[in-house]
């Protein structure tokens, strides 16, 4: 496995004591802790270990038995403390990894391969896909498709009987044998079979015996239909279905403890649909107020609260805390719409060539380019840079609309902006970072540049009446800066020129929302408004205009064409 991956795997402070084995001796050691693929421990005494020797590593508790090697070992008060790497198959026991870490890691290493999970006689597996859920499978009768749609009512007892009956007379699956019986339609049993494997990963969720194994290879194409399964999606509902008031009460200090946000995007911009509960309870985290005062002011039973906060920390959207303001505060607008969203199943073509700009781009750009700040931009600000843009090229934000091109262009984006934000926002690092690219200059154009150089690019389009394209490049300014009322208002025209009212009303808006009282803004917005039927709102906003400007002719000509509207009617 890739060195890379022991930065997503979460690791366990654990204090237990074993051996290690080299082709030279053997040594005792003091686990100090452990993740999927490796261990740091210190050896007890001095030894010839170095970076890149292999050991046997055996521990009963927790249960890991692997052949290891090590990246990295140092001396500390006359002992030796190692980092060590599993480099054969990730394995352990159920109760020594929770799930939701072992999840949330293979689909950050963009691992491919099967995860079984075995407990007595059941054997159910997870197959991945450069990190993500695309399938499931499950030994148990009880968890065949069949069976699940007989107990959901969706088929009947003689249908399943007749399915089965088909399926061994032509090898089909049932799946398949339903639709050509006609019991079932083909996108009702796309459906069924999202349901059905859902429904086998979130029982998972409630194994509390038996051992697990990752192993990564090439999946078995012949086995697998494809879906996109979100990670956070499976692991919220997966844990608050299964959850316990046991499996939580460990979590937290006490309910006087603080819930906040992650301070880390990768947790932070998931692709995640909060039900009711979820969306009150993260509407009151603020970093201030306590576990026991939200389950006080949210009105909302005491059990369901704990679940759903217990559920946010393990998809790692929220921690506590119970040692006061120690985390790094996330202001609210950062978040947004984050958890309020819905969906969209195809990408926006204005942010589809943003990602494919950035990915060949970024780099040349810089860190100061990437984040969009000036070199004396305070923290505060880089900061808030650095979450805004994380937000933006976050490839779980865009789970359901990117392919795996893309993903990976999200991917290389993502790194780069928090490798600028781990420069800049350290003063000793970005003091050398500004030395040496002040010999080797970067571009080091800020995002208000490139917004600026795309709009006027986009006018000269829109002047040829090329509004396609100047959609497009109005559309990519707004994303590179957001700040700009006339990018709204521009993307509006073009979007209006080509008939699409309802999103041009939208970008219209926004150029109001940051320039309320100008009135080319105002009556463009009431013209559309007109179209799109609402003439009383649009009578408003020719009034509002004509209030900062009497002889507004466009405002005067709405408000002629609303009367002689409204007389046509009478």
């Amino acid at each position: 496995m890739a060195l890379q991956k022991k930065r997503h795997f979460r690791r366990y402070k654990k204090d237990s004591f074993f051996t290690i084995e080299s082709d030279r001796m053997s040594y005792k050691c003091k686990l100090i802790d452990y993740c999927l693929d490796g261990i740091g421990a210190m050896v007890t005494g001095r030894s010839s270990l170095n970076k890149g020797d292999l050991v046997k590593v055996r521990l009963r508790e927790p249960l890991l038995d692997f052949t290891g090697e090590i990246v990295w070992a140092k001396s500390v008060s006359g002992m030796t403390r190692v980092g060590l790497r599993n480099i054969e198959r990730m394995e352990g026991l159920v109760r020594d990894f929770r799930l939701s870490d072992t999840l949330i890691g293979l689909q950050r290493t963009l691992t491919t391969g099967v995860l079984t999970f075995n407990s007595g006689d059941t054997s159910k597996k997870v197959y991945v896909k450069n990190g993500d859920m695309i399938f499931a499978s499950s030994n148990r009768e009880e968890d065949r498709l069949g069976d699940l749609l007989l107990r959901e009512g969706i088929i009947t007892l003689d249908q399943y009987n007749h399915s089965v009956a088909e399926m061994k007379e032509t090898g089909q699956k049932q799946g398949a044998a339903l639709v050509r019986l006609g019991y079932l339609r083909p996108e009702e049993l796309v459906t069924a079979v999202r349901y059905y494997v859902e429904e086998i990963i979130r029982s998972l969720f409630s194994l509390e015996t038996g051992s697990f194994s990752f192993v990564e290879s090439p999946l078995p194409t012949h086995e697998v239909i494809t879906l996109k399964l979100s990670v956070a999606n499976l692991i919220y509902s997966g844990v608050k279905q299964a959850a316990a008031r046991g499996h939580f009460e460990a979590e937290f200090p006490s309910v006087d403890c603080v819930p906040f946000f992650s301070s880390n995007p990768l947790n932070l911009f998931q692709d995640i649909e909060l039900d009711i509960t979820g969306k009150k309870i993260v509407s009151l985290i603020d970093g201030k107020t306590s576990l026991r005062d939200i389950i006080h002011i949210s009105w909302l039973d005491e059990f369901e609260t704990l679940k759903t906060v217990y559920a946010l920390m393990n998809v790692r959207v929220i921690e506590t805390s119970s040692e006061g303001n120690n985390f790094t505060e996330i202001p609210r607008e950062i978040i947004g719409d984050t958890f309020e969203k819905s969906p969209d199943t195809e990408m926006a073509p204005e942010l589809s060539e943003l990602i494919e700009h950035m990915d060949t781009t970024c780099e040349s750009l810089g860190y100061y380019g990437i984040l969009g700040v000036k070199e004396h931009a305070s923290l505060p600000e880089i900061k808030r840079a650095y979450y805004s843009a994380a937000k933006t090229y976050h490839p779980d934000m865009h789970f359901r609309q990117a392919d795996e091109s893309m993903k990976a262009k999200l991917s290389r984006i993502f790194s780069y902006i928090h490798e600028a934000y781990s420069t800049l926002s350290n003063p000793v690092k970005k003091a050398e970072y500004d030395r040496l690219t002040a010999i080797r200059p970067a571009r080091l154009n800020t995002a208000q540049d490139r917004a600026r150089a795309t709009f006027e690019e986009g006018k000269s389009h829109l002047g040829s009446h090329d509004y396609g394209k100047a959609e497009m490049l109005f559309g990519q300014a707004t994303y590179f800066d957001r700040s700009v009322s006339e990018y709204h208002y521009h993307y509006g025209l073009a979007l209006m020129k080509q008939r699409k009212l309802e999103k041009a009303a939208k970008a219209m808006e926004a150029a109001l929302r940051l320039e309320p009282y100008n009135t080319t803004y105002l009556s463009e917005l009431g013209f559309l408004y007109m179209d799109l039927g609402f003439s009383s709102r649009a009578g408003g906003l020719f009034r509002k205009a004509l209030r900062r400007s009497p002889d507004h002719g466009r405002s005067l000509e709405g408000l002629r064409r609303i009367d002689q509207l409204q007389s046509s009617r009478t």
